[in-house]
């Protein structure tokens, strides 16, 4: 789905190349040489060959034959408009291309302009020693420049195509001239063109008085203008008109192709031939230059018509074009006398509008009106990635900024984080460091595991604006720093707070994260519904994509498989639409926890081994270490001990290289696990190793680390009343989490202490069981209880049974059925939800009125007479293809409809939809229930079988 941005671009496909035997030989016998000349500064330069000529003597397609009859693997590079100013881009361009480090570029990103390029010389040194590199369209000066970053590239071979044949000297190069054909060469051209035969000398019919002949020779010897003569020949159809007085042959040759032409068609030649560049250009690139005119016509017939009479060449494949230089000059004088714009003033209008409409896809934003004719659709990332150089470019050499350029900016910034393309963003931040450019990078940078370069690209205590608030907070997550993170979200999700702002679906969604890092998961599971709302009202595909994901987190730590495995391919069809590889690549590390949760540890360790290639393709250093973590419980699920401490051993060091202390900490912990204390002594080895992460768990405020830390801190220890205070400590977070599971654990150290120190504890597995809540909240209780008896039969930690390792991998929180709420209590008179369809007959593409209310039963203290009743929040999200206003209101618990709170369903299908509506306490934001409702939608034309809205039993609860 696109160009790969991490692989050589390949060479120009034209196809039905003929003659040119001398100059493929020589270019055959040099490229086999792959020398490398030392001048007399000793310093190495590149093997270089020019060929020059003309436009439109096939220069490329030349050098395209060369490769493909030579088996030459060449890294090509267009460089038709390039001036002195594009030589970095295209030099990061090249080191991305071939494979460069993304780390090392972005942190010389931070250096002096020296340094960075002492840095770029030595990274291109390392990737294309020994390579063929084409320059195809370069002047001298940008080639000269290009060279001298290469002259380190020992072995590097590169072929050049140019118009221009001075200007080469010391540069150890080679030149070739490529002339136009001669008349024999060019009649025999362009016969094979049209029948594929040479030219038949005995046929009277292309005697050189003939207009065969004549077309022949407005050809002028350019193969490009051979093509377009050679469909004349091939239907024998012989010109209308004979050339003027004032017109060339190429011109002549032009508007003889131009006659049959649609008026949709002259008008499309006239737009490209505007852009007043030689580079190829995509379909993509031709309907959105033709919207600004503000017509509708079908583009993809009118190029088709282009291509037809070879006006319009292709370059490669089925989507990339060329249009040949003397047809754009030919098409440009007749049209168009006086200068041309530059393909920089044509082009960069619709590069900031599409580049803005792509950005609200992956952020939320709000896309700018445009007043030149009517905006372009929403594009995909995958879409825009052929144009990235094309929208780097634009930003080049520019006397003045205004507010297109930083349109162009501030869209292919965040466009190049998403995709990881570290080379062109540091290549756009030299050229454009504007505050959104510095922000791009700076999220990058953390990705890349490089939280220092992070901080120090977007100083968020210098910007107090809510982008550099949300983005702060991320960092502070991504660095394990939960309660730094949520310190900094304060800010956004204060009580002045817009609900509807997109800064504030990007704040809940880290807020959601952190409380899941937190094991908080009832308030995780709050923000990240309201996250999802948010990103669906403003058709945020990217934020959507990350909050189902970490919704997922959520489901795994509460023990919801079920729903989780849904989540994350939902997550993962969402991030692949918008060429989200880094979060896809967090998909497949969740994946592998998933296969944990299903007893499957061969399928989890395969897991694992995909999702570390795939975050080392990405250089995602702490993806590779939380995939580490999650590996080890793999493992030791198949009883190997010694790889389980390796993939710790090496989450710690990865954890440590990209700075999250979160990681650092559950790794310290996981691996004090693995230790083995010495024999008679279940104190001292592993009580210090516990030791350092239980004060990094406090550091950065994850209760739920500290918690099972102390926990494992006590069970380890000989039982003791010093011991106890501690243990109270993890009953007391335990405790505030809401976890049930915890508690169970720390109730069974417990017991196993009163039995140690004063015998008043339960005398048997059993009796521990009895004591212990019937109805405790956890995923598959039997296996609990059976972990249980086994760790209490064999005497505890001090009869060598330990706590399982999965154990702390669990956060049981109590939920309820999907009709009912129990809060204030959890026993007696109930609350029941109801929605109500309030319109008869809701259709595709209208609105469906739905009225939900939640009714007190008798005897529920919110029934009342009088009672003082609190205001709830409801959250509604659509599961299907559809929308809810507003995506959350406010209500009273009361029977009453004016107390309950009206969503408008729009459906964009017709057949049965799905909504899920989340109800809270408006005052904490406690979770209280979870319903979903069905609705069917039919046709505008069938009334019947219509069924009002039921709430159905929530998945995974």
């Amino acid at each position: 789905m696109g160009q790969d941005l991490r692989g050589p671009a390949p060479p120009p496909e034209f196809g039905g190349f003929f003659g040119r035997s001398d100059e493929l030989e020589r270019i055959g016998t040099w490229s086999g040489l792959r020398t490398v000349t030392t001048p007399s500064s000793g310093r190495g330069l590149p093997s270089l060959m020019v060929l020059h000529g003309p436009a439109g003597v096939g220069k490329s397609a030349l050098v395209a034959e060369a490769c493909r009859q030579y088996d030459l693997v060449p890294h090509w590079i267009s460089l038709y408009d390039a001036a002195r100013a594009d030589v970095e881009p295209a030099l990061l361009r090249l080191l991305g291309e071939s494979g460069g480090s993304r780390a090392a570029i972005v942190r010389a990103a931070l250096g002096d302009d020296r340094a960075f390029r002492r840095t770029l010389r030595g990274e291109l040194a390392q990737v294309l020693s020994g390579r063929l590199l084409v320059l195809d369209g370069v002047t001298p000066p940008v080639g000269r420049a290009l060279l001298s970053f290469l002259r380190d590239c020992r072995g590097l071979v590169v072929l050049a195509t140019s118009r221009q044949e001075a200007g080469w000297r010391r540069t150890g190069a080679r030149l070739l001239a490529v002339d136009p054909l001669n008349v024999a060469k060019t009649r025999d051209l362009v016969a094979r063109m049209a029948n594929g035969e040479p030219w038949p000398d005995h046929d009277t019919w292309y005697g050189r008085t003939s207009w065969p002949a004549s077309l022949v020779e407005a050809v002028q010897g350019l193969p490009a203008l051979a093509r377009v003569a050679s469909l004349f020949l091939g239907d024998r159809t012989a010109p209308r008109s004979e050339p003027r007085d004032d017109e060339s042959g190429p011109q002549w040759l032009v508007r003889l192709a131009l006659t049959g032409c649609t008026p949709d068609q002259r008008g499309l030649l006239s737009r490209l031939a505007e852009r007043n560049s030689g580079a190829p250009f995509t379909l993509r690139t031709v309907e959105l230059l033709h919207s600004l005119d503000g017509d509708l016509i079908d583009v993809r017939s009118a190029l088709g018509g282009l291509l037809a009479k070879e006006l319009v060449q292709r370059w490669s494949g089925a989507e990339t074009f060329c249009l040949p230089q003397p047809v754009a000059d030919a098409v440009r004088t007749a049209e168009r006398p006086s200068p041309v714009p530059s393909a920089k003033a044509v082009t960069g209008p619709w590069a900031a509008r599409v580049l803005q409409g792509t950005a609200a896809v992956l952020d939320g934003r709000t896309p700018q009106e445009h007043h030149a004719g009517p905006g372009p659709e929403r594009l995909g990332p995958w879409e825009l990635v052929p144009h990235l150089d094309e929208f780097l470019s634009l930003l080049t050499d520019f006397a003045h900024r205004g507010r297109q350029q930083d349109a162009i900016a501030d869209g292919l910034a965040l466009l190049l984080a998403v995709r990881g393309d570290a080379h062109r963003l540091v290549a756009l931040h030299r050229l454009w460091p504007i505050l959104s450019v510095r922000r791009a990078l700076s999220s990058l940078a953390a990705d890349l595991g490089l939280p220092e370069q992070a901080k120090a690209l977007y100083d968020t205590d210098k910007w107090l604006n809510p982008d550099a608030v949300h983005h702060g907070a991320a960092l502070c997550h991504q660095s394990g720093q939960l309660a730094d993170a949520l310190s900094m979200l304060d800010v956004l999700l204060g009580d002045d707070a817009r609900p509807d702002d997109r800064h504030t679906a990007w704040a809940l969604l880290v807020l959601g994260a952190v409380r899941c890092d937190q094991g908080e998961v009832a308030e995780a599971e709050r923000a990240l519904l309201r996250a999802a709302a948010l990103h669906r009202a403003s058709k945020c595909r990217r934020g959507l994509g990350w909050t189902l994901l970490h919704s997922a987190r959520v489901c795994l730590l509460s023990g919801r498989v079920t729903e989780a495995g849904r989540l994350l391919d939902e997550a993962d069809e969402i991030l692949l639409s918008v060429a989200d590889t880094r979060g896809r690549n967090w998909v497949t590390t969740e994946r592998l926890r998933l296969a944990l949760r299903h007893g499957a540890p061969v399928t989890a360790a395969e897991l694992a081994g995909q999702a570390q290639a795939q975050h080392a393709a990405a250089e995602d250093v702490r993806g590779l270490a939380w995939t580490s973590l999650y590996l080890a419980p793999a493992h030791l699920e198949q009883d190997d001990l010694r790889h389980a401490r390796v993939a710790l051993e090496t989450a710690e060091e990865y954890f440590l290289k990209c700075g999250d202390d979160l990681g650092s900490a559950w790794t310290k912990h996981r691996i004090a696990l693995l230790a083995s204390a010495p024999e008679g002594d279940h104190s001292g080895a592993v009580l210090v190793s516990l030791a350092p992460a239980w004060a990094l768990f406090q550091e950065i405020g994850c209760p739920l680390g500290t918690a099972w830390t102390e926990l494992e801190m006590v069970a380890r220890r000989r039982p003791t009343d010093v011991n106890l205070p501690l243990l109270a400590l993890a009953e007391e977070h335990f405790r505030a989490l809401g976890d049930a599971y915890g508690m169970a654990w720390a109730a069974t150290i417990r017991a196993v202490h009163r039995n140690h120190l004063r015998g008043d504890g339960p005398r048997s597995a059993g009796a521990l069981i009895s004591s212990l809540p019937h109805d405790i909240p956890i995923p598959d209780p039997e296996r609990l209880v059976r972990e249980i008896t086994l760790f209490w039969e064999v005497g505890g930690v001090l009869g060598g049974r330990t706590i399982p390792f999965h154990a702390r991998d669990t956060v049981a929180v109590r939920h309820t059925g999907p009709w009912f709420l129990d809060v204030p209590g959890q026993t007696g008179p109930r609350c029941r939800v109801r929605v109500t369809l309030l319109d008869d007959t809701p259709a595709e593409d209208t609105t469906a009125r739905l009225l939900l209310r939640v009714s007190p039963e008798d005897g529920h203290p919110w029934g009342a007479s009088g009672a003082a009743r609190p205001w709830l929040t409801v959250t509604a999200a659509p599961l299907t293809h559809a929308s809810v206003d507003p995506a959350s209101a406010l209500l009273l618990p009361s029977e009453q409809a004016a107390h309950g709170a009206e969503f408008a369903f729009t459906a964009h299908r017709t057949g049965t939809h799905r909504i899920r509506f989340t109800i809270a306490l408006e005052r904490t934001g406690t979770v209280l229930q979870q319903v979903e409702t069905e609705l069917d939608i039919l046709d505008h034309d069938e009334h019947g079988g219509l069924s009002s809205p039921e709430a159905v039993t929530h998945r995974g609860r």
